[in-house]
């Protein structure tokens, strides 16, 4: 029987750094909305990526940065460990 691997990639950083393309480019597939606005992903997502026995599932989440509205604190408590979203597989 083959050794199964998994794990598990989180994209962290500032808004608008390009951790929803990055998502998508890893994935396969379009999972996270892309645009040039910032705060576009407001929740985390999850993308599961299968290579041979190895399965790894990338979280993309909203950009970290110091919020000062009521909508900012809850995408920034969203990065760190709020809400969950679907899984898409690729």
């Amino acid at each position: 029987m083959a050794e199964q691997r998994a794990g598990f990639v989180a994209l962290i950083g500032e808004p608008n750094a390009g951790k929803s393309t990055l998502l998508n480019r890893m994935v396969g597939a379009k999972v996270s909305i892309v645009t040039h606005k910032v705060q576009t992903t407001r929740a985390r997502i999850r993308g599961v990526c299968l290579e041979g026995d190895a399965q790894i599932v990338f979280v993309d989440t909203p950009g970290l940065f110091r919020p000062r509205r009521r909508l900012d604190r809850a995408m920034v408590a969203a990065a760190g460990g709020g809400r969950q979203t679907p899984i898409s597989l690729c």
